[in-house]
């Protein structure tokens, strides 16, 4: 035990800091994989101390465990990788210590998930001894504080027992990386103190004995400095203002989307229903949502499951597109799935998209990025990293999204006024692999300049391909960080959805170059279509999310020829390019080539189509694809050109689109000495064509070669060949007869042999009289040039001028004063003209006179007709005013005439009551009229007569009444009598009704002294004249009539 502790650091009193960086996986079966990594010790199972912290998080979590993304695995020879993969665990004071007790190591435990989104099984598990380690490696004993006591990289093999014979069997292996270092604790930094010489002068605390205790508090160390804020800079250097404080981590606002289910898998490609323009009248903004980093946690401390809720700010009560959540609790995410909101073209300018992310088990939001849509420049592909600072996160929470703005319909430009666009469709890699690729994602562009593209970004190592993320800051982000460049030299890439299945990925994903600078460099000598592919699982890390260092691309030149095949009829619908080739790069780090399973290159499928209308649809939807017409990308030399190439075709393309990883093309020099191998047929001196080196294309910033304007003259010179000495210096020989000069010499009957001139021999004579006719006919050929040149000026000017005529009399015609004549004129006219333009000018003035004429009549017309619209319009409101007036007097008759008819009710009532009054008087008269003296008979009479009277007159009334009803056309005046009839008939009802109440009264006192009268002479009580009734009412005639008499009102039975 003390040799083993001898070479072992001494832990027993400090804290450990535990790493682990999980490189790659790999698995022996096909499926869906995470791994949970715990912290477990042989002395205790309380584990309470232990905490943990997830790739670049700044805060730790009282966990002994962690878990890392679900990654799936296509075969059991490919590699997989985690997104979630560094976990940093800390040990607390005594957790680790030099015996045999305290041994720590790491479990890694393996689980695999159904593809029915199901719970996960255990598969298998691994253990890596912590501390302390076993031989291999070796742990530094003596280390600085916070170096690692280890740090290597094992291969951990991950193993299930069977339970029916306990045998350990071999499920998968993981390689990571392990470091173990004691946790130091950073000490707080001093603030810095100005002036320094009056600071350092003050005493520092050392190591003193205790001074006598003081009444005096103890001064109080200074607190250490706030860390640096990212909004303002470091705050404690000089004296300012501080920075404003970060917005709360979270309002605690709950959002009312719910994310997608699982099954369902619309926003993983893009659907049949996809247009590149939006709807009538509407805008469309689609979102492609890579991932994020740096999300915060829930205000309950936990992970978020994060999901994209996109809607624009105005739809506050409705819902949103959403996407799935991530596949575990994470706060780097990642997505790659699309979704639209669509919104009105007249609100467009004022709206604002609305990018939040939400956690899916609480629906909190965690953080929200507000995009003005005015700010977007329609149909451009913006890639953007979303920033926005939060309490808690110094470096802000980060959205990387991918953002188009789509019009009802698409741009025109001038510099294409033929078509609005290119169309491409990719489709699919056309042959399964022997090897998985994984997830693609397809970035295309349109280079302008392909060889320099290729040499600077494609062929480089590392190859600087790639997609670059433009930042925005939030909440106020600045409208020129959503500028387009003006000009690059890359093109505007386009990026896609993933492809799958790995092993034949399969996109069916449009691309729309419709952009003015796109457009301006299609269908020019050094365009092509470039389509890079990257994979998804290196796309998205702890912190960012990039593309770099594609995998393999394809390329398509885009030249005349090619236009030409587009135009044709045939192609109006597309045309399909099978075929194209997948240039794998030789440095490609998954292991072999990249292979179909028939051994061959591989290659993909695309649909070209010229837009050339306002409102396309895409060619999603398309139908049939394979009764397109199909571009041959390999034609034979004469009849075309090579738009692109494959290795294991015998027709190569050209060398701007084919890039050679190793093999190095031909040397001239081999080139022009298999040219000059070839000697000539016979002796004698021939005319033999000898090519140039072709010149390379000129990168960007570099300056032409010297020989510049030789190199684009043209590929051959003529030169004269002595086959007879091809080395040396020719001898003094006579050429043969084909081509000798006529001479003196040459005649017949002459010597064989003459001596020529020092200075020219034959041979020469022959090269100057050739270059003296070639240069005669590159003279004539430049005069006669010169000539057309000059020829072609003069009718350029011709035509200039006819066309700035013809511009002047467009904008002169129909004026009035192109006939006038200025003084100048008239001297170079003659009479005649004068004449002539004279006549000219009478009968325009003539014409127009006419013309002024008969508009005067129109006017006249029209304005006696408005005179009397304006009479007929007068009429109408004084119609409409009397209309008003009837009306209001309608109505009010209308109100009397409901007064009547109540009125006639009660009068029917009255006369029912008067009816039963008659006979109870009736009956009393008969019964008083022994007894009454005639002055009562003679009133009871008149009061029948009366009654009868007013009878009659209700009688009367009541068929006036009716008679009103039937008749309408009845004038004013009788329906003012007939209300004025009815009020005096009112009032005399009135009067008789008091006087009935009257008579009613006194009949029923007489009708009650005569019944106690005969009450008391039938029980035997006689009344003489001289009794006395006390409290009993005596009649008196006297009183009787006065009562009569005396005017009292009763109220009416109905009114």
């Amino acid at each position: 035990m003390e040799s083993m502790s001898s070479h072992l650091p001494k832990v027993d009193d400090k804290a450990l800091e535990f790493d682990v960086d999980i490189q790659d996986a790999q698995f022996n079966h096909e499926g869906r994989y995470f791994l949970r990594l715990s912290i477990h010790s042989l002395h205790t199972s309380d584990f309470t101390g232990i905490q943990v912290k997830h790739g670049m998080e700044t805060t730790y979590r009282n966990e002994n465990e962690a878990e890392t993304d679900v990654v799936t695995q296509p075969e059991s020879a490919v590699l997989s990788r985690f997104q979630d993969k560094r976990f940093s665990f800390r040990l607390p004071i005594g957790f680790c210590k030099n015996d045999k007790n305290h041994d720590v190591y790491l479990l890694v435990e393996a689980f695999s998930l159904p593809s029915d989104g199901g719970m996960g099984r255990k598969v298998g598990e691994g253990k890596f001894a912590i501390y302390p380690r076993p031989n291999a490696p070796r742990i530094k004993a003596d280390v600085e504080p916070g170096e690692d006591f280890y740090n290597y990289t094992d291969v951990l093999s991950l193993l299930r027992t069977v339970s029916t014979d306990s045998v350990q069997m071999h499920c998968g292996r993981i390689r990571s990386i392990y470091a173990l270092r004691e946790v130091v604790v950073p000490k707080p930094k001093s603030p810095l103190k100005t002036p320094p010489k009056k600071r350092i002068k003050k005493p520092t605390p050392t190591p003193q004995p205790s001074p006598p205790p003081s009444s005096r508090p103890a001064p109080r160390p200074k607190p250490p400095p706030s860390p640096t804020s990212s909004w303002g800079g470091d705050n404690i250097s000089i004296m300012l203002p501080s920075s404003p404080s970060f917005p709360p981590l979270s309002d605690g606002k709950l959002v009312k989307e719910d994310p997608l289910m699982d099954k369902d898998r619309h926003t993983y490609a893009v659907q049949p229903t996809y247009r590149h323009v939006s709807g009538g009248g509407t805008e469309q903004v689609d979102v492609i949502l890579h991932g994020a980093s740096s999300l915060p946690n829930t205000d309950s401390g936990t992970t978020p499951q994060a999901y994209v809720i996109v809607k624009k700010k105005s739809d506050t009560n409705q819902k949103g597109s959403v996407t799935h959540t991530s596949l575990r609790p994470t706060s780097s995410p990642s997505w790659e799935e699309m979704i639209s909101t669509s919104m009105d073209a007249s609100k467009a300018g004022d709206e604002f998209l609305v990018v939040s992310v939400a956690d899916g088990p609480s629906k909190q939001e965690l953080v929200d990025y507000q995009i003005p849509i005015n700010s977007l420049q329609p149909f451009h592909q913006y890639h953007l990293e979303l920033v926005k600072p939060k309490k808690g996160v110094p470096n802000g929470v980060r959205v990387f999204a991918t953002i188009t703005r789509k019009l009802p319909q698409l741009p025109k430009d001038a510099s294409s006024p033929q078509y609005l666009g290119l169309e491409v469709l990719l489709r699919a890699v056309q042959k399964p692999l022997q090897t998985s690729m994984g997830p693609l994602i397809a970035v295309a562009r349109i280079v302008p300049d392909f060889y320099n593209y290729k040499s600077n970004y494609l062929v480089s190592h590392p190859r600087a391909a790639g997609v670059t993320m433009t930042s925005v800051s939030f909440p106020s982000p600045h409208p020129a960080s959503f500028s387009v460049p003006p000009g690059t030299k890359h093109g505007y890439p386009q990026i896609s959805l993933p492809g799958r299945p790995d092993v034949q990925p399969e996109w069916n994903h449009p691309y729309l170059f419709c952009d003015e600078r796109d457009k301006a460099t299609l269908f020019t000598p050094s365009a092509a279509l470039v389509i890079e592919y990257y994979h998804q699982d290196q796309a998205m890390t702890d912190q960012f999310w990039k593309m770099k260092s594609p995998m393999g691309f394809s390329a398509l030149q885009l030249d005349k020829d090619l236009y030409t095949e587009l135009i044709k009829e045939s192609a109006y619908k597309g045309l399909r390019v099978d075929n194209l080739p997948i240039q794998v790069f030789k440095d490609y780090p998954r292991g072999t080539d990249i292979v179909t399973i028939e051994g061959k290159q591989p290659t993909v499928g695309l649909i070209l189509k010229l837009i050339t209308t306002n409102a396309p649809d895409a060619m999603v939807k398309a139908e049939n694809l394979e009764m397109l017409p199909a571009l041959d990308l390999f034609p034979e030399p004469s009849g075309g050109y090579f738009r692109t190439g494959d290795d294991n075709s015998n027709q190569k393309s050209p060398e701007v689109l084919k890039v050679n990883f190793a093999e190095e093309p031909p040397s001239w020099d081999s080139l022009s000495s298999e040219r000059a191998e070839s000697p000539p047929v016979q002796p004698g001196f021939y005319l033999q064509k000898v090519y140039k080196k072709p010149m390379s294309p000129i990168k960007d910033g570099d300056l032409p070669p010297y020989e510049a304007m030789e190199s684009i003259l043209p590929d051959y010179q003529y030169i004269f060949v002595d086959p007879d000495n091809k080395s040396g210096p020719r001898p003094q020989q006579r050429p043969p007869a084909a081509t000798q000069m006529p001479s003196s010499s040459m005649m017949p009957g002459g010597p064989s042999t003459s001596k020529q001139p020092n200075d020219l021999d034959q041979t020469s004579m022959n090269v100057l009289d050739h270059q003296m006719k070639e240069l005669e006919n590159y003279r004539s050929a430049v005069h006669k040039m010169g000539q057309d040149i000059l020829a072609l000026r003069q009718q350029i000017r011709e035509l200039e001028a006819n066309n700035s005529q013809l511009r002047r009399d467009l904008a002169n015609y129909n004026d009035a004063s192109k006939l006038m004549i200025e003084s100048s004129e008239l001297d170079n006219l003659t009479k005649p003209e004068v004449m002539s333009r004279y006549a000219a000018l009478k009968q325009t003035l003539q014409t127009n006179s006419g013309d002024m004429q008969i508009y005067k009549d129109k006017v006249q017309k029209l304005q006696n007709e408005l005179i009397k619209k304006n009479d007929q319009e007068k009429k109408y409101i004084k119609i409409a005013q009397s209309y008003k007036q009837q009306t209001e007097v309608i109505t009010k008759l209308q109100e009397k005439l409901k007064k009547t008819r109540t009125v006639e009710e009660a009068l029917k009532k009255q006369e029912k009551v008067i009816e039963k009054m008659e006979r109870i008087l009736e009956k009393q008269h008969r019964d008083r009229s022994k007894k009454s003296n005639d002055a009562a008979q003679e009133a009871n009479e008149a009061l029948l007569e009366e009654n009868k009277r007013l009878r009659q007159q209700a009688d009367d009334l009541r068929d006036q009444l009716r008679f009103n009803n039937k008749g309408s056309s009845d004038s004013e005046t009788d329906k003012l009598e007939l209300y004025q009839a009815l009020e005096k008939a009112e009032a005399r009802i009135q009067s008789l009704e008091r006087q009935l109440a009257e008579n009613s009264r006194t009949w029923g006192k007489e009708r009650a002294d005569m019944s106690l009268r005969l009450n008391e002479a039938e029980h035997g009580f006689g009344r003489s004249g001289g009794m006395v009734l006390h409290d009993y009412p005596v009649y008196n005639d006297k009183l009787d009539k006065l009562a009569r008499n005396s005017p009292r009102r009763l109220s009416p039975l109905y009114r």
